[in-house]
């Protein structure tokens, strides 16, 4: 008797299970039969527009491509719209599977700044459709995307980019489609989890929603549009790019601190310090677009090749000056054998002139002398020829001692050639820390400085 009581049971239970999956079944087929539904026509086609209300869920973000400038998203995207013709007697929303996509109407929507996208299909097509027992229809698909996104990258790499992801119809107007988000803030980061909100190399800090309104030639489009807000993380090139030049540039400066002699150990190491600065410059620059503007980092990397350019030109002029202090004492000592060497002449034809006037004579130098007294006092200097008077004056010179310029004798001193390599020691330290704190301050706000 127990036994025949557990089998009506379970044939009860079974029939009962069977009746509600027919019943299902019919809902369905009674739903979905051409001559009550036809897909082709939207919900309410005479009575204003279908409000599709969408929203998403960040799986990951791949990657922020600035070559491309472009970025990768992998979503769960969501769009619900309401659909009378769907309204069934169940007292719950029925899952259906991907099978029926073909078979009911779905809002065209695309992605306007898409450059690639792809739905998921492992193991099956990753989509799937809720009814619910009003006609509220909610698709929910997994889509991967490569979206655009226009950067601007004067202030690289501290940076902020503001990446779009607009949807809209493309074959709606705003008469017959128009799009909401499915919340009504404006604030977007609970699509986000929080683990994506800090990358490798950005920090999401805002993410936007906005609703728009597009005209085209045809009509008005309506449309949404999610801005994701990425900080750059700068933390990176201050230790692989900002680091390695500034130490360059320190290094540069040890020939401050070798003797002007050794040529080829200063030519080396400052011709070694400009190639490894233009090298870093190269390197970050094919990694980055061609842009038609100075970047951030392009202004630091150079202002490091003209410190380390400049080490170059310093030694140059410690071999220019050394050089010409060669070349003056050289023309010193040979001004002064020649003023020696007049001197004595004067001396012995005083000494002979003395001696004739002695014996009642006047000696030819003071003929001359006072012959050029008498021409001068009737012509006046003013009348004489160029020839005479470079006659006179380089006489006059060569009867001078040698010219003393104060400037040329420090210039052309060793005290001050020996001093150039220690006031460079002195003003490039200082020049640099300057240039630095320039630099940081013109491109960092307060908030970075004391992380307020």
């Amino acid at each position: 008797m127990i036994s025949l009581f557990i089998l009506s049971l379970l044939a009860v239970a079974s029939s009962s299970t069977q009746s509600k999956k027919n019943h299902v079944s019919s809902i369905l087929d009674r739903i979905l039969i051409h001559e009550k539904y036809d897909k082709r026509l939207r919900p309410n086609y005479e009575d204003g527009p279908v409000i599709v209300k969408v929203g998403f869920w960040v799986l990951s973000i791949d990657s922020i491509n600035v070559v491309d400038m472009d970025y990768s998203l992998d979503i769960f995207l969501r769009q619900s719209w309401k659909d009378e013709r769907m309204a069934h007697e169940l007292n719950k929303t029925m899952f259906l599977s991907n099978t029926v996509m073909d078979r009911i109407w779905m809002p065209d929507s695309y992605f306007v700044n898409a450059k690639h996208g792809a739905f998921h299909k492992v193991t099956k097509d990753n989509m799937m459709i809720m009814i619910d027992p009003v006609g509220l229809v909610q698709y929910n698909a997994r889509v991967t995307i490569r979206l655009s996104c226009p950067m601007d990258l004067r202030a690289f790499p501290m940076d902020t980019q503001s990446c779009p992801l607009t949807i809209e119809s493309y074959g709606y107007s705003t008469e017959h489609i128009v799009f909401e988000w499915e919340i009504s803030s404006n604030d977007g980061m609970g699509f986000v989890p929080d683990n994506l909100k800090m990358l490798p190399q950005y920090k999401l800090s805002r993410l936007e929603l906005t609703t728009l309104h597009n005209k085209y030639v045809v009509g008005n489009w309506s449309g949404i549009k999610a801005t994701f807000t990425f900080e750059r993380l700068y933390s990176y090139f201050i230790i692989h790019v900002y680091g390695p030049c500034s130490l360059i540039v320190i290094i540069s400066w040890v020939s401050f601190l070798l003797p002007r002699e050794q040529a080829p150990a200063r030519i080396t190491l400052g011709v070694t310090s400009v190639l490894t600065v233009v090298t870093v410059l190269n390197m970050l620059n094919n990694t980055m677009p061609k842009v038609n503007y100075v970047k951030t980092i392009d202004k630091y990397l150079i202002g490091c090749f003209l410190f380390v350019f400049a080490t170059l030109l310093e030694y140059s002029l410690v071999l220019w000056f050394s050089k010409r202090s060669k070349k003056y004492k050289q023309e010193k000592e040979e001004w002064t054998k020649k003023y020696n060497l007049y001197t004595d002449k004067e001396e012995q034809e005083k000494i002979n002139c003395k001696q004739k006037m002695n014996n009642g004579k006047l000696c030819s130098s003071q003929l001359v002398v006072m012959e050029q007294e008498q021409n001068e006092a009737l012509l006046g200097r003013r009348f004489d020829s160029p020839a005479k008077t470079r006659t006179r004056t380089s006489t006059l010179l060569l009867t001078a001692p040698f010219p003393c310029n104060k400037i040329k004798e420090f210039l052309y001193s060793e005290t001050f050639v020996l001093a150039i390599d220690g006031y460079a020691l002195v003003f490039f330290p200082f020049g640099f820390i300057t240039f630095n704190a320039v630099y940081w301050i013109s491109f960092l706000s307060f908030s970075d400085i004391f992380g307020l």
